[in-house]
């Protein structure tokens, strides 16, 4: 019978260290679903090699996108928004970025395609794109509101829309700008709550009409994308771990180059500094109009802190690891407006909860919010159920660098889909992750 390992973490010596993260999960995922819409050839650098990113490149070799491996780039030949319907299903694992946007791109693209998923994405929700791209008059079919989701191309005229978003939704929205770029006229977005803007910052650097004014983004079509080099920066939320364990961690600085530092993504770095956090930003600059930096960490005694609602969309994957960072801060800190963590890969505000009180943490949940009483000793020793969630994986791990007693993990292969070489990097840092045989 063939042995499986998972991970496990002990308490940890000091980490100290000059590294880069792997490259923008996001950032990757839309470099190549746009460069297959710019007229011509792009050649993309650092693209990140994750489960999720994979999955999209074999999305679209699926739809006849030819993209070719070279030494240093991944080279992706545009057809200027012409796909040819697939032979099969389009199957993106567990990549709810890759589906929701490529459903708007493919919904106006005139392809028949159904897109499907894993376990974990069938269960997400799709609704909250499929009713906007509706009012296109494109014909698109769900499951109850999940996967799988059906395209059919039936000759009807796409209409441009006014949509009022009322989410802080990055997918919602990246999904009626792809899907107005086939669209003739002028498509407006309104949102109510701002969310992440990697897709209309590359849509802008590729040459397309976009403009926002205030809280209203519009699109007007036809566009014609021209093709240049994108550099993909370094992951925020890969390095969101990186940066609370050396907070964390006694006697230790570290400096992560070349970082992504979108405002959208970095509201962690706020809630950190006001916990007294350590943190310097330097050689900031630009990648394919992104803002980009080098972070300089160090050992620091946090503070217990208030986050409210307004920031969720600035913070909404960093939550795990931030929780982690409240167990170990001196006092109470109480964390409101979660709902949107209740439908990422898992209900991650359950899945943490429960993972942090069996680890000791003193704590109490509520629908959308969760109060953690913070000290500097937690006890630990208790076997994660992940729920088959990549950052809740990661965040119990760097748990267990701190707590009494080590810290194991259900399953370790979910981490490769944003994270690849996670273990490897922390242990060049000096911490104590080992592999082990699953129970």
């Amino acid at each position: 019978m063939k042995k499986t390992f998972t991970l496990k973490s002990f308490k940890s010596k000091p980490l100290n260290g000059l590294i880069n993260v792997p490259s923008d999960k996001s950032i990757s995922i839309r470099s190549l679903i746009i460069s297959s819409v710019c007229i011509g050839n792009t050649k993309i650098f650092n693209l990140l090699e994750s489960d999720d990113v994979i999955n999209t490149l074999k999305v679209l070799r699926g739809l006849n996108i030819k993209i070719k491996k070279k030494n240093s780039y991944y080279e992706v030949s545009g057809q200027g928004g012409f796909f040819s319907d697939p032979k099969n299903s389009l199957n993106f694992g567990n990549s709810g970025t890759s589906v929701r946007l490529m459903t708007g791109l493919l919904s106006t693209s005139e392809v028949n395609a159904t897109l499907t998923g894993d376990k974990s994405l069938s269960s997400r929700p799709m609704k909250r794109i499929i009713d906007p791209l509706s009012k296109m008059n494109i014909s698109i079919s769900d499951h109850d509101g999940l996967l799988p989701i059906r395209i059919s191309h039936d000759n009807k005229k796409h209409i441009p829309i006014k949509y009022t978003l009322n989410i802080g939704s990055a997918q919602v929205k990246s999904s009626i700008l792809l899907a107005a770029l086939n669209v003739k006229g002028t498509s407006k977005i309104i949102e109510k709550i701002p969310s992440r803007d990697h897709t209309e910052i590359m849509l802008e650097y590729l040459g397309a009409q976009i403009k926002k004014q205030k809280n209203i983004i519009s699109l007007t079509s036809p566009n014609f994308l021209k093709p240049k080099d994108l550099v993909i920066p370094g992951d925020f939320s890969s390095a969101a771990f990186i940066i609370i364990a050396v907070l964390l961690s006694k006697k230790s600085k570290v400096k992560i180059k070349d970082v992504g530092l979108n405002f959208f993504r970095t509201g962690l770095l706020d809630v950190l500094k006001k916990m007294n956090a350590k943190i310097a930003i330097k050689n900031k600059r630009k990648f394919n109009g992104e803002s980009v930096g080098d972070i300089e960490i160090e050992s620091s005694n946090l503070n217990s802190t208030i986050v409210k609602k307004n920031i969720v969309p600035r913070l909404i994957d960093e939550y795990p690891i931030l929780f982690v960072a409240a167990s170990f801060a001196s006092g109470t800190s109480k964390f409101y407006g979660l709902k949107e963590l209740k439908i990422k890969e898992s209900n991650r505000l359950k899945s943490m909860a429960k993972a942090l009180s069996e680890g000791g943490v003193k704590l109490q949940l509520g629908d959308d919010f969760i109060e953690i009483c913070g000290k500097h000793s937690q006890q630990g020793g208790n076997l994660v159920n992940t729920e088959s969630d990549h950052r809740v994986a990661m965040s119990m791990l760097v748990f267990g660098l701190f707590s009494k007693r080590p810290i194991v993990i259900d399953d370790m292969k979910m981490i490769k889909t944003s994270f690849p070489g996670f273990k490897e990097l922390f242990v060049n840092l000096g911490a104590k992750i080992e592999y082990v045989q699953k129970f």
